[in-house]
């Protein structure tokens, strides 16, 4: 069971409770957005009281970090599983960079909560989670490990293809960043990229790993 920092929950979230909090949150989350989502619609959702949902996290924000953690966390497991059987360096980052643009195999989607819901709330509100005035606070409480672990893994997955690589922390993070971004673009802005002509997860992974290739050929 993936578990998130302590701390970002108040209460123990594996009580049924708990569990309904998170299950009914994701999905309304996913429905309405941040901006909208408040706790008293959530208590309404699951037929408890707004106290209640207090009892388990202080804010709305901490819930959202909550999903992302365990989405990040997720991921990062993920690649490190499916890159085990994998000897060549290369082939690892091509299946790393799939599993970061969604396209993962049917029996990793039988996880404590859809990787599929969680990574559609990256997407939307990603930037809400640390794009706000608390950021260095909260980042001194490691509520972004579980981001940055991932993009670690990424890049020593880079300097795996190419040892003397002196950037593969930067273009590891914008690997994860245009990976879910231009997911975005392509459906809601399409006009910031050819691949709104399909809106295939497919294609978007062919791009990012043409692009990681010309990359590491240039170094």
């Amino acid at each position: 069971m993936i578990e998130p920092a302590p701390g970002i929950a108040i209460r123990d979230t594996s009580s049924p409770m708990g569990g309904r909090i998170l299950a009914e949150g994701l999905s309304l989350l996913n429905e309405i957005g941040l901006e909208a989502f408040a706790f008293k619609k959530l208590a309404d959702r699951i037929g408890c009281t707004e106290a209640t949902v207090y009892h388990y996290f202080a804010t709305k924000q901490r819930l959202l970090q909550y999903y992302f953690q365990i989405y990040w966390l997720w991921l990062a497991t993920h690649c490190q599983q499916e890159g085990r059987a994998l000897k060549d360096p290369l082939a690892r980052l091509h299946g790393d960079i799939r599993a970061l643009c969604g396209l993962w195999p049917t029996d990793a989607l039988a996880a404590q909560f859809d990787p599929s819901a969680l990574r559609e709330l990256v997407i939307s509100e990603g930037s809400k989670s640390f794009m706000h005035k608390n950021v260095d606070s909260d980042n001194k409480l490691k509520l972004f490990k579980p981001y940055k672990d991932l993009c670690a893994h990424i890049a020593n997955e880079l300097k795996a293809c190419v040892p003397r690589m002196k950037s593969s922390r930067s273009f590891a993070t914008t690997l994860v960043e245009m990976a879910h971004s231009l997911e975005f673009a392509m459906h809601h802005l399409p006009a910031l990229t050819e691949l709104s002509e399909k809106k295939e997860r497919q294609k978007l992974a062919e791009f990012l790993i043409d692009l990681s290739d010309r990359y590491l050929d240039r170094k």
